[in-house]
C-alpha cells in the first residue's frame, strides 16, 4: 500500500512538471502581488493598492514579428486616447527580445488620470504582453519595478534557430502615428476585437489587467 501511494505520488508530481514544462510562460507573483487567475493563455494578479498586472497569450501568425505587433498595438491605443510616452527594449528570463512602451492615459467616464505599462513579446508561436496599470499616483512606485518583473518572466514559443525571438527592435513608434509595417502571411489579425478571445481563453482580448482584481483602469488593447 505504501508503496503504491509512493509511486502515485512520482506520478503526479511528474504530471505537474510536465505540465509546467509545456506551459507557454512561467511569472510567479512578484512581491505585493497576489494572484487572482491562471490560465493557459492569462494569469492576472493585484496589489492592495489595485494596482493590476496580468499576462495574456496570443497566438502568432507566419511572418508575424515584434516590429508589426508592435505598431499594431501602439496604433491601436494611441486610437482609444493613450499617450505612448517612452519605448525602451526588454528582455525576457530566457533571453527573448521584447519592448516596453509605457503610456499615460485617463478611463472614460473619469478624470483620474492612470499609468499603463504594456511589455510585448513575440515568438514563433505566440504572443505575449505583460500589462501593468493603475493609478498615476501609484506609478512611481511600480514603474521601477517593471524591468524586475520582466526579467522573471519566461515565454516559450520560440523554433531553433528563430530569427524572431532575437529579431530587431521596432521602430520608434508614437500614438500619434506609428509607422505600417506589412502584415503578417496569414491575415492581418490586428488588435483582437471585442469579443475576441486569446489562445485558449475565454474572456475578450485587451481585457483591463484589474478586473476581477479590484479598480479599473481602463481597456487597453493587445495584439490579436
Amino acid at each position: 500500500m505504501r508503496a503504491h501511494t509512493s509511486i502515485s505520488n512520482l506520478l503526479i508530481a511528474a504530471g505537474v512538471a510536465l505540465l509546467s514544462a509545456c506551459a507557454p510562460f512561467k511569472l510567479e507573483p512578484p512581491d505585493g502581488f497576489v494572484e487572482v487567475h491562471r490560465y493557459s493563455s492569462e494569469a492576472r494578479m493585484k496589489a492592495q493598492d489595485n494596482v493590476g498586472l496580468s499576462l495574456r497569450v496570443f497566438k502568432n501568425v507566419r511572418g508575424g514579428t515584434l516590429g508589426y505587433w508592435a505598431a499594431d498595438l501602439v496604433e491601436k491605443l494611441g486610437l482609444r486616447g493613450y499617450t505612448l510616452v517612452s519605448q525602451t527594449p526588454a528582455r525576457s528570463r530566457n533571453g527573448v527580445v521584447g519592448t516596453r512602451f509605457d503610456f499615460d492615459y485617463t478611463a472614460q467616464g473619469s478624470d483620474a488620470p492612470k499609468f499603463y505599462t504594456a511589455v510585448l513579446f513575440v515568438t514563433d508561436e505566440r504572443k505575449f504582453v505583460l500589462q501593468v496599470a493603475g493609478d498615476k499616483a501609484k506609478e512611481a512606485a511600480y514603474k521601477a519595478r517593471i524591468d524586475e518583473i520582466v526579467g522573471e518572466l519566461k515565454v516559450r514559443g520560440c523554433k531553433v534557430a528563430s530569427k524572431i525571438c532575437k529579431g530587431p527592435q521596432p521602430p520608434r513608434l508614437s500614438t500619434g502615428g506609428a509607422p505600417q509595417i506589412a502584415a503578417p502571411a496569414g491575415g492581418d489579425e490586428g488588435v483582437a476585437p471585442a469579443g475576441a478571445k486569446a489562445e485558449g481563453a475565454g474572456e475578450a482580448a485587451g481585457a483591463d489587467p484589474n478586473a476581477g482584481a479590484g479598480e479599473a483602469a481602463g481597456k487597453p488593447v493587445a495584439p490579436g
